[in-house]
């Protein structure tokens, strides 16, 4: 089955084709005034600005056009900023990625230490934790975030309610900047992991379950082997699912962006297209959505990529 190496980024490649032209194809179909002040100017301005939606027998080769520019990163000229959409989304797009990966380390820390800690200690299902944990997944990002500004912002003061840095501190040297941006990073990025956190957790869980029920871990205690010894057989034989779980999460994270980094004010991609939907910034909202629609992607080879070389079942059928 050597012709699956190929096989399968062809067919990510196609997809990502596909679904960059219907998101093509919406963006500029789709009607309405902007809402923001001076809607009126905006709307003359988008109309004058020679981005009209082309015709439906236009679209093809409208989208292939764009497309041939966006590859070379250019998206043209922001409607309402009046600046080039790469010059504008570029130096915001590595904020994004660090609340991103941010989130991915607090979902992966969080959730394997939460879920270990239940296989272990609670096999049984009705822990209290559990039930929190059910009731964080059920809360929607917004709330969420509201309440920890509510709370940790504006009332106990304990963290900054926006931006990326703080305006009154002089930065002495790299470790107190960076310590300054982990600070302004924990409010957004809990709230951006808090239901990945939960939903690592019960994977976790379920999959530490099957495993230490498994015969394996039945003879490795059975010989008397200390119990970090069976451990570490049972986290080597779990690893392997979790690197799919990263095409899952990453998705999530990118859509979720969008809120939290609205909520927050945070200088990320996300406020941005927040903004450029409220103006109908076609440029910068296709911009955007092609940037992250190649992250979701990019995630997806990647995991699918993990899996099939270091998991030796899948490895082993592949050969």
């Amino acid at each position: 089955m050597k012709h699956a190496t190929w096989k399968s980024p062809l067919i990510y490649l196609l997809s990502f084709l596909v679904v960059m032209f219907l998101i093509f194809i919406l963006v500029y179909r789709v009607g309405g005034e902007t809402v923001l002040p001076n809607s009126a100017d905006l709307s003359l301005q988008i109309k004058n600005s020679g981005v009209n939606p082309p015709r439906v027998e236009e679209m093809p080769g409208a989208y292939l056009k764009w497309l041939a520019k966006a590859v070379r990163l250019e998206f043209g000229t922001s409607l309402s900023w009046h600046r080039p959409v790469s010059e504008l989304i570029l130096p915001r797009l590595w904020n994004s990625i660090l609340l991103n990966l941010f989130s991915l380390f607090l979902i992966f820390s969080g959730g394997l230490t939460l879920g270990s800690f239940l296989a272990y200690h609670t096999p049984q299902a009705g822990h209290p934790l559990e039930s929190l944990l059910y009731l964080l997944y059920a809360i929607p990002d917004f709330v969420l975030g509201v309440g920890l500004l509510s709370i940790f912002a504006f009332h106990l003061h304990w963290f900054p309610s926006c931006c990326l840095h703080s305006f009154n501190l002089h930065v002495n040297g790299p470790l107190q900047n960076t310590a300054d941006v982990l600070y302004h990073l924990v409010l957004p990025g809990v709230t951006l992991s808090a239901s990945g956190i939960v939903f690592i957790t019960r994977f976790t869980k379920s999959s530490l379950d099957e495993i230490l029920n498994a015969p394996f871990v039945f003879a490795l205690k059975s010989r008397g082997l200390p119990r970090r010894i069976v451990l570490r057989h049972v986290l080597k034989n779990g690893i392997f699912p979790f690197l799919t779980m990263a095409g899952f999460i990453i998705p999530a994270i990118v859509s979720g962006a969008v809120v939290v980094e609205s909520l927050f004010s945070f200088p990320g991609i996300g406020k941005t297209f927040f903004d450029a939907v409220l103006t109908r910034d076609y440029p910068v909202i296709l911009a955007v959505v092609f940037i992250d629609t190649l992250f979701v992607f990019f995630g997806l080879i990647t995991s699918n990529f993990l899996y099939r070389h270091f998991d030796p079942r899948v490895k082993n059928a592949n050969s």
